[in-house]
């Protein structure tokens, strides 16, 4: 089966954007690519714009419609159950939240049916629940925990937008990957913008992702 992949991450941390990327970039290779948007609380997915950028680019777009609903198990819609049990390529944008983690809890068992799937924890450390490492431990128990899911990665994405520099970005992802360490999980890559390529890639190589803002930011 393809390959699924999930992106969580507290409020500011670009995941959005981090998952958005990654399904642009794997349109680039692979047809049908399916973007499920499971993050209620900021649908930067709805917009008309990035709707029809998706659309270009071959990607489906699944989300809930309104909001879900919670009892004991979420109600998640039978279309975005039956697209995980088949044999696709999906990204997954969660919330970070408790919300979030249900959901993620209640589909980890059709997640681990896949022969192959990661799951990202989306870290800024220049926004709130990433600032310090009890922040991202407490964030981590919670994704984890009620998700049934071990985080597989670590996406290191230090900005604060147009403020972001290169040294900015350095410090930034010397935090990262020392919460990485104090975690024991893996910095998967490290995400910049293009025109910060050239000089970071003599420190840090084919650990740079370059992304493209497409969406406004979380805390705007």
């Amino acid at each position: 089966m393809g390959n699924i992949v999930v992106f969580a991450g507290g409020f500011g941390s670009g995941k959005s954007e981090v998952a958005l990327n990654y399904a642009m970039q794997k349109a680039e290779a692979s047809k049908g690519v399916i973007l499920a948007d499971l993050d209620l609380v900021n649908p930067y997915f709805a917009s008309r714009d990035v709707r029809a950028k998706l659309e270009k680019a071959g990607i489906r777009l699944v989300a809930p419609e309104g909001q879900l609903s919670f009892g004991d198990v979420p109600s998640i819609p039978g279309e975005i159950i039956g697209l995980i049990r088949q044999d696709n390529e999906m990204v997954i944008d969660l919330a970070g939240d408790e919300v979030g983690s249900v959901v993620l809890g209640y589909l980890s068992r059709y997640v681990v049916a896949r022969e192959t799937y990661d799951f990202f924890l989306v870290l800024n450390p220049y926004r709130p629940f990433a600032q310090d490492l009890e922040s991202v431990m407490l964030l981590k128990r919670r994704l984890e925990g009620v998700a049934n899911l071990k985080f597989t990665g670590i996406v290191s994405n230090p900005n604060l937008l147009g403020e972001t520099s290169p040294d900015l970005i350095r410090d930034g992802h010397e935090m990262i990957v020392g919460f990485a360490e104090a975690l024991d999980i893996p910095v998967s890559y490290l995400t910049i913008e293009e025109k910060f390529y050239s000089e970071l890639f003599p420190d840090y190589g084919e650990k740079l992702q370059v992304i493209d803002l497409y969406l406004k930011p979380d805390w705007l």
